[in-house]
């Protein structure tokens, strides 16, 4: 079992103080973001891009797959060095870094500039906000006083919140406050049922003991495609524990065949099916036929269902559960959840 005292001795940086927190960010980001004054004329554009990496790219993924069908104007989401070759004046360029020195991103809005595009910008400080005040361009500077553990990917709240509210003041989605309401009632009761100070055996510690020294392959669809990119994100990076995200309808014409080999699969592969009752008709067929074929090939199978009964606070509900299996799951590794030494690694040697 896990305990208080094994948080406190492996947690150093208090990143179970940022997973308590997602609801404070959540809010305290919906009152700093609608400070913001957008210019007028950030509301006659073509096109909106969202760039960011890591834990600063989630906001922009959850955006792309929770809207997708009701955005009011095209979004492409980079990952990458450049932005599409496209992007002119008549674009919005969100860029979002938590540190503000992400290369690839002042790399983003260093293009989007020259292009003479929109600009928006999110960070705790840093590079880009700046260039920000230099060049009198919109931005969100994030105060983390609800991330104590200072962790880009445990900022989530004011990742997605904060992009939020800013796209819906240039008219591309519509968000509002009573969603926010909902989502964060249904945090609080996430935390009530899984903060193990409350509860000795919450259920996603059982999660937890079953994804142990497996590799993960979650599986969802539709309004959850993002929350579970984010909960794969902070598996990755947390738990240091091998993690792949697929979504449906997609998933059902390529990966089920590569299930079969190498036999390794039947032991050391666990799929991860996220449910929901608010899918579509037609994804909840593939959901059960896709179980069918995961059984019949001998690999492990574990579900878990969202029951809030709007989709917008069952992302939050998924964000947040998985951020609790996550993090048990670096207690149960022994391990700090906080550094991240491949990545910095890697960034130390490209320097």
């Amino acid at each position: 079992m896990i305990s208080i005292d094994d948080i406190e001795n492996l947690d150093k940086q208090n990143v179970y103080g940022s997973l308590l927190s997602l609801p404070d960010q959540c809010n305290h980001a919906w009152e700093e973001a609608n400070k913001i004054v957008i210019p007028e004329d950030y509301k006659d554009y073509d096109t909106v891009i969202m760039c960011g990496m890591g834990g600063s790219g989630l906001g922009a993924r959850v955006i792309d797959s929770f809207y997708s069908s009701s955005l009011k104007k095209p979004l492409i989401r980079i990952n990458d060095y450049h932005i599409p070759a496209f992007t002119n004046e008549r674009s919005i360029v969100f860029v979002s870094s938590y540190s503000g020195n992400t290369e690839e991103t002042v790399q983003n809005l260093t293009e989007a500039l020259e292009r003479k595009s929109k600009v928006i910008v999110i960070g705790a400080g840093g590079k880009i906000i700046e260039i920000a005040k230099d060049k009198n361009i919109p931005f969100y500077l994030i105060d983390p006083k609800y991330n104590p553990s200072n962790q880009p990917r445990m900022a989530i709240g004011y990742s997605i919140i904060g992009e939020l509210v800013l796209a819906s003041k240039i008219n591309l989605l519509d968000f509002n406050k009573n969603d926010l309401d909902n989502a964060v009632n249904t945090m609080k009761s996430n935390i009530d049922k899984n903060d193990i100070s409350k509860l000795s055996d919450p259920e996603s510690l059982n999660y937890s003991y079953k994804i142990k020294d497996n590799i993960v392959l979650y599986i969802s669809s539709e309004h959850l495609i993002g929350a579970v990119h984010v909960v794969n994100n902070q598996l990755n990076e947390n738990a240091k524990n091998l993690s792949y995200d697929f979504n449906l309808p997609e998933l059902n014409h390529h990966l089920m065949e590569g299930l079969r080999h190498p036999e390794l699969n039947k032991e050391n592969i666990i799929v991860f099916i996220i449910e929901s009752d608010l899918y579509s008709d037609r994804i909840k067929k593939r959901l059960e036929v896709t179980k069918e074929v995961v059984q019949k090939n001998d690999i492990n199978l574990i579900t878990f269902k969202a029951v809030s009964t709007d989709k917008f606070s069952q992302m939050f509900e998924i964000i947040q559960f998985g951020g609790f299996i996550n993090f048990y799951l670096t207690m149960l590794y022994g391990i700090d959840p906080a550094p991240i030494p491949w990545v910095d690694y890697f960034k130390e040697r490209l320097s």
